[in-house]
C-alpha cells in the first residue's frame, strides 16, 4: 500500500512538472525590468537518519535507518547573488537498525521531509555548482511514536546543463537535528541525530535557458541568453 502511494506520486510530479513551468513560471517584480520566476526540479532521494540514545554503563543505543523516496523542489529565480527553494521530499523507510542489527519488518511507516534555504551558484559553461544553508524539517511516522525533527542543514549540488532546457542536478544534503519535538521526548528522547540525504533530479524551464549545453541543438523560440541574477 505505501508503495504503491509512492509510485502514484512519483508519476504525479514526472507528469505535472512541465505543465507547472508553462502556468506558473512568470511573478512580476516591483522593480521595473527584472521579473522573478519560478522553477521546479523533481526526481528520486535517498535519506540516511541516524539517532542515538547515550548511554553509561553500556553501549550507545544507535537507531539507523534508510529512506528512499521522491523529492519536489520550486526555486524563485532572477534574484541578484541568491537563489531561495523550498524543497518537499516524501520517503519510504525501507531498512531499520538497530546497533548494527536489522529489523525484521521495519517499525516505521513513512517520512515527510522539508528544506528551505537559498542557494549560491557559481558556474562555467555547462557546468555550475551551487550549496547554501537552510532549515530541515523532518516527520516521521512509526508504530510507537510520530517523530518531528527539526534543525539546520546544508546543501551542496552540482548542476549540467543538457539542452537549453534541460538540466541534470545531483544534491547532497547534511543535518544536525533535534529530534524530541515529537510525542517520543519523554519515552525515547535521543541525545544526537543526524541526516545524510542525495538526490538526481531534472529541471525543465522555458525561462531559465542555458547559454551553454552539452547537446545545443536548435533553439528558436527561446535563444539561450544569460539571465540577470
Amino acid at each position: 500500500m505505501k508503495q504503491g502511494a509512492l509510485i502514484v506520486i512519483a508519476v504525479f510530479i514526472l507528469a505535472a512538472s512541465p505543465v507547472f513551468a508553462d502556468l506558473t513560471e512568470t511573478i512580476e517584480e516591483k522593480k521595473p525590468g527584472r521579473k522573478l520566476y519560478v522553477t521546479f526540479t523533481y526526481g528520486p532521494t535517498a535519506s540516511w537518519l541516524t539517532r542515538i540514545i547515550e548511554q553509561t554503563e553500556r553501549s550507545n543505543f544507535v537507531f539507523r535507518n534508510f529512506l528512499p523516496g521522491i523529492y519536489f523542489t520550486t526555486e524563485l529565480q532572477n534574484l541578484p547573488l541568491i537563489t531561495p527553494e523550498v524543497r518537499a521530499a516524501f520517503y519510504y523507510p525501507l531498512l531499520s537498525s538497530f546497533n548494527h542489527v536489522p529489523y525484521a519488518n521495519s517499525p516505521l511507516n513513512f517520512a515527510g521531509d522539508l528544506f528551505a534555504g537559498a542557494r549560491f551558484e557559481i558556474g562555467w559553461g555547462f557546468f555550475r555548482i551551487n550549496g547554501g544553508p537552510g532549515l530541515h524539517l523532518l516527520f516521521l511516522s512509526s508504530d510507537r511514536w510520530n517523530y518531528f525533527n527539526m534543525g539546520a542543514a546544508l546543501a551542496v549540488g552540482i548542476e549540467l546543463a543538457l539542452s537549453p532546457g534541460w538540466s541534470l542536478l545531483i544534491d547532497g544534503f547534511a543535518s544536525i537535528d533535534n529530534g524530541n519535538l515529537g510525542t517520543n521526548k519523554q519515552m525515547e528522547p535521543f541525545n544526537i541525530t543526524y541526516q545524510y540525504q542525495t538526490a538526481l533530479g531534472v529541471r525543465y524551464s522555458k525561462k531559465k535557458r542555458n547559454a551553454s549545453a552539452i547537446f545545443m541543438g536548435k533553439d528558436k523560440d527561446h535563444p539561450p541568453v544569460i539571465l540577470d541574477r
